[in-house]
């Protein structure tokens, strides 16, 4: 019956997880699917200590531990998750192992984490509102106050000032999106629309 149930997970999870049934009893692995995940086959001899210590010892009430994190000699970051089946008087004697293969998963997560940073700008919460504008005008803001930080203790009150912060916008790519002339902007640089107009005509005429 385990065996069926542990064939049936192999179905389901896919080839990146690897699906064990030990005999506690026996000590060793009596079903076995995707091996390739940790190297080892039916019949691989099983450490009594090892299970006792490292898995028994962690299970919840119901004999499960669920989602800890775990390494390959060869350094596949796994997700493995263990079910233990008890007899009558509460002594195992199996146990489905779960180990999903995480590491693409998890280098995705790194690319990802480095392609939608934003913490450089000063911003750290995109979903915060579902208000395009609102967001807009606070990447703005955002931009506008580190380029005023780094520009210390220079003011913001000169042309040259202005063009400089404006010039640093343009290069992000701000302007290219809608409603990024926005009156929060023109109220920071203390310039009318038109004034805006124009200084972007001249940066963009370099």
């Amino acid at each position: 019956l385990l065996i069926q149930t542990a064939k049936g997970l192999a179905k389901l999870m896919g080839s990146e997880t690897e699906i064990v049934l030990h005999d506690l009893i026996e000590h060793k692995i009596v079903f076995i699917a995707n091996g390739h995940i940790t190297g080892r086959s039916v019949g691989y001899q099983l450490k009594e200590n090892m299970l006792i210590n490292a898995v028994l010892d962690s299970v919840d009430e119901d004999g499960h531990a669920v989602g800890s994190k775990s390494k390959t000699i060869e350094g596949k970051i796994l997700k493995v998750s263990h079910f233990v089946y008890y007899d009558e008087i509460h002594k195992p004697y199996a146990m489905i192992c779960i180990n999903q293969d995480v590491s693409q998963l998890a280098a995705l997560k790194d690319k990802l984490d480095n392609y939608i940073g934003t913490e450089k700008n000063g911003i750290t919460d995109h979903h915060s509102s579902n208000n395009d504008e609102h967001y807009i005008h606070q990447v703005v803001k955002n931009l506008i106050n580190d380029e005023m930080e780094k520009l210390k203790p220079t003011p913001l009150n000169t042309k040259e000032t202005k063009l400089k912060v404006l010039e640093t916008l343009e290069n992000k790519g701000v302007f290219d999106v809608k409603d990024s002339d926005s009156p929060s902007l023109r109220e920071m640089l203390s310039i009318s629309q038109a004034t805006l107009y124009n200084y972007l005509r001249e940066l963009r005429q370099k």
